[in-house]
């Protein structure tokens, strides 16, 4: 039983933590120091009260005041996240899911008192043994609190480049994974993956540094290695969103190298101190779990480069991957020569990481500055121009989307000039021809250059290119290798390019499958998508509400085909009030391409006529969503149309 001063003491602790929910600088040190203890006395006098580390205790109290703010207030999921300190929305949703048993956008439902199942709100704790529980161990015992934010800006004026920045950057780093199942008859990726002996996963290594904020070093470390690796045609290299799962984990290496079905897996860590490091690396044989080979390097940190270059060149030799002479090269090459410039190139795309407004203008600033002592630096040019968009399209929409494009479109042209095969490069510059310019000819050549070293993104672009010329065996073909590279990559193309081939069956599978394995927008999403071409139109309105649950933003995407889906069974009424909410957001000068979707919504209720002047206003509005308009199931009794030719053959169809 808690005596009166353990009560005092915790009330002390929540106001150290209120008082600095978005302090940057605030770690378990600094909350020690101000309650007067060392970090160690913390922890023992706060497990001995509560049970609990004391990461775990700040990120629940987090929570509650999270429910609080959901449950009395008119902000939203993304909102909160940023006012109680969490780096990133979805990195808060989570966490608030796993903590209380449903995403944040459901609060409102689950609390009101015309809900059926429960008025009261109790935390759902994992077993003690569970892989959650051990998760959450872990978890506390390398790191701090998550990494706050300054108050969010409104959120809800997102456009298409939203999904593609999202799937680039905030999906990347962000993949929730709860459960993966293994069935012998039905993979979750649709089709059984053959164990490539030269196949490997580079797992994040951990961070070992005094200082925890040197977390952004490891991980460039690893990023280097992989993008090293990914060069080798002959190696399989699973990407980065589909191998941070296993970023605190129990599970043992046989394991992880069968769900990612690869036959090795590179671990390791790195320790930095001001101008020297360590890294160590183990190379493990996937089946067996036989150690293939190991080293430690001490090193200068200006030695980093060399460090990262034989760690990938030992790899690719122990997995007997042949190299041709072009490979060997690129395996050497490095994008600078400065290591302060890289230095603040990885603190820059960490930072784009984040998620954040505040995270995206830092990396603008860090970025910038490593283009400062290396003016000659192409990667850093090209995530610049990333940042541009980021900012225009998701955080706060500070810029519109086409002027987001324009401001990143200088910095894609440098970093071409420089390295003219850059993969990121190239698909951004394939992303600007396709959105802005709509140059239909120009944007495959990109493309295709993107893809060369099975980039996960760059596929994913590719793929929806190819399905937007209507190109469907081929995007088929580039959704496949994405799946293989990528099987948890989160914004799967699968779904799509199933439905688009006509395979109703497998898509229906697929997609099944990962609402077992996602809990998260974009599984919603397509699965919405899908549920509204084959007919069950229940089911994709309540896919289409979960996926706005999540985040709790209304997007005209969601929105538009949720119109569509009540206008084909039978309810119109409740299709025009969408149309209604969607024209009063479009005044107001919201972004997201309405008027592209209240065209969609508008030929679902088979009104042709307002269809295409609807359509005809996206397409002097330049919406985002425009190259779709082949490709949009709605808009296929109207292809016959003069006034659709028209529109579509301006738009480069």
């Amino acid at each position: 039983m808690r005596s009166v001063a353990d009560d005092d003491f915790l009330e002390k602790l929540k106001r150290e933590i209120n008082d600095n929910l978005t302090n940057e600088q605030f770690s378990v040190e600094a909350l020690a120091k101000n309650i007067g203890m060392s970090r160690s006395q913390l922890h023992r006098r706060l497990n001995s009260v509560t049970g609990k580390s004391v990461s775990q205790f700040v990120r629940e109290h987090r929570l509650s005041l999270g429910m609080a703010m959901l449950r009395d207030g008119d902000l939203t999921a993304a909102e909160v996240s940023d006012r109680i300190g969490f780096g990133s929305p979805t990195y808060f949703s989570k966490c608030f899911n796993e903590f209380y048993g449903f995403p944040p956008g459901e609060v409102k439902y689950k609390t009101s008192s015309h809900h059926p199942e429960t008025t009261t709100l109790t935390a759902v704790a994992p077993e003690a043994d569970s892989p959650e529980a051990l998760h959450s161990l872990a978890e506390n015992a390398h790191t701090d609190f998550p990494k706050p934010t300054v108050a969010a800006q409104p959120l809800y004026r997102r456009t298409w480049v939203m999904m593609f920045v999202s799937t680039l950057v905030v999906a990347i780093c962000t993949v929730i994974v709860y459960r993966y199942f293994i069935d012998d008859d039905q993979s979750a990726n649709s089709a059984t993956i053959a164990v490539n002996p030269r196949s490997i996963a580079i797992l994040p290594f951990k961070n070992l540094s005094e200082d925890e904020r040197n977390e952004y070093f490891g991980e460039g470390v690893v990023e280097a290695i992989r993008t090293s690796l990914s060069s080798v045609s002959a190696l399989r290299v699973i990407s980065r969103t589909s191998v941070e799962q296993y970023r605190k984990t129990d599970k043992s290496a046989k394991d992880i190298a069968g769900e990612l079905s690869v036959g090795a897996l590179l671990e390791g860590s790195v320790q930095r101190s001001e101008s020297a490091v360590r890294i160590e690396v183990r190379l493990v044989d996937g089946l067996t779990e036989a150690q293939i080979w190991a080293k430690t390097y001490d090193r200068e940190l200006k030695d980093l480069f060399a460090i990262q270059t034989e760690i990938a060149q030992q790899v690719a030799e122990e997995l007997h991957a042949k190299l041709t002479i072009e490979e060997r090269n690129r395996l050497s090459a490095t994008d600078t020569r400065d290591p302060r410039a890289y230095d603040l190139y990885l603190k820059g795309t960490y930072e784009l990481r984040m998620y954040t407004n505040r995270g995206t203008h830092k990396a603008i600033e860090l970025l910038e500055q490593a283009i400062e002592l290396d003016p000659n630096y192409a990667r850093a040019y090209a995530y610049l121009a990333f940042s541009h968009i980021c900012l225009a399209a998701i955080f706060g929409v500070e810029r519109s989307a086409l002027e987001g494009l324009r401001d990143g479109k200088p910095f894609i042209d440098k970093a071409l000039a420089i390295d003219p095969k850059l993969d990121i490069a190239h698909m951004c510059m394939g992303f600007y021809y396709l959105y802005h310019d709509w140059d239909i000819k120009r944007v495959e050549a990109e493309y295709k250059q993107a893809v060369v070293y099975g980039n996960p993104d760059a596929l994913a672009m590719y793929c929806d290119f190819l399905n937007f010329v209507r190109r469907h065996d081929e995007a088929l073909v580039f959704a496949e290798k994405l799946n293989e590279t990528d099987p948890y990559y989160p914004n799967t193309r699968m779904v799509l390019s199933y439905y688009y081939t006509h395979r109703y069956e497998d898509a229906q599978r697929f997609s099944e499958q990962r609402l077992q394995l996602f809990n998260n927008y974009y599984t919603f999403d397509s699965h919405g998508f899908l549920m509204l071409q084959l007919g069950h139109y229940d089911d994709a309105i309540k896919s289409f509400n979960k996926a706005i649950a999540i985040e709790g933003i209304r997007y005209p995407r969601m929105l538009g085909w949720m119109a569509a889906a009540y206008a084909k069974a039978g309810k119109p009424e409740a299709a025009h009030e969408i149309i209604k909410e969607l024209k009063a957001r479009l005044k107001k000068g919201d972004d997201g391409a309405i008027a592209f979707f209240i065209a969609v919504a508008y030929s679902a209720l088979d009104d042709k006529k307002a269809a295409l002047e609807w359509l005809n206003t996206a397409f002097v509005s330049h919406d985002m969503e425009m190259p779709w308009i082949m490709t949009e199931p709605q808009f296929n009794v109207l292809h016959n149309e003069p006034e659709f030719k028209r529109i579509a053959a301006a738009v480069g169809f």
